[in-house]
């Protein structure tokens, strides 16, 4: 099942999500909010088995072999820009204060930018990923990802601020949910890259 087929349903749950975290921070209730972050990563994980089960099944290693790619790098595209909106909603409209909504935001929106910009390119140029040297530095990026944001999510958890009483505990729910996505979305990509044949080497 393609990414396009699947996106009104996502981005209703990304929809719903960001209203219930509205509102659920608006009444310092962690745990509702906390369960429309995990709703909406579970969405994203549903659709990334979806999208990405043609590859699973394919004896070759070449099912859509492009579009793998291209679906999950949207997806992750999606993923940080609720983040960003999360951040954006929840301090702006709650009630909520905490000083550093707002970088986090930014940075979460350039994240989103940046893989749509990598998307946009995969959908322009279908063969880059027949090329050892396109498919090499797509994976590194993918990998480097995956290493970052995982780091990220054991340092958040370890260091034992998602007990913290401050304002910032709205955040940490987006952390944790947006991070376990885009954990989940690079794993899926660098096995989605395993399955593939080995690409041609392209002579000078």
């Amino acid at each position: 099942m393609s990414l396009r087929s699947m996106l009104p349903t996502l981005l209703l749950a990304f929809a719903l999500s960001i209203l219930v975290g509205v509102l659920a921070a608006a009444r310092g209730a962690s745990v509702p909010l906390a369960l429309a972050a995990g709703l909406f990563a579970v969405q994203v994980l549903f659709v990334l088995v979806r999208i990405n089960e043609p590859l699973w099944r394919a004896t070759n290693g070449r099912s859509a072999d492009a579009d793998w790619a291209w679906s999950n790098t949207v997806l992750a595209a999606l993923v940080y820009a609720w983040g960003a909106t999360a951040m954006f909603a929840i301090y702006s409209l709650s009630g909520l204060a905490w000083r550093h909504w707002w970088q986090y935001g930014a940075g979460m929106t350039l994240l989103a930018c940046l893989a749509l910009l990598c998307a946009n390119y995969l959908a322009k140029r279908r063969g880059s990923l027949e090329h050892t040297t396109a498919r090499n530095v797509l994976i590194g990026i993918t990998a480097v990802q995956a290493a970052a944001v995982a780091a990220a999510l054991a340092y958040l958890v370890g260091s034992g601020k998602l007990q913290t009483a401050k304002a910032d505990w709205a955040a940490n729910h987006v952390f944790i949910a947006g991070g376990v996505a885009i954990v989940l979305i690079s794993i899926v990509s660098l096995l989605a890259h395993r399955r593939q044949p080995a690409a041609p080497q392209v002579s000078a």
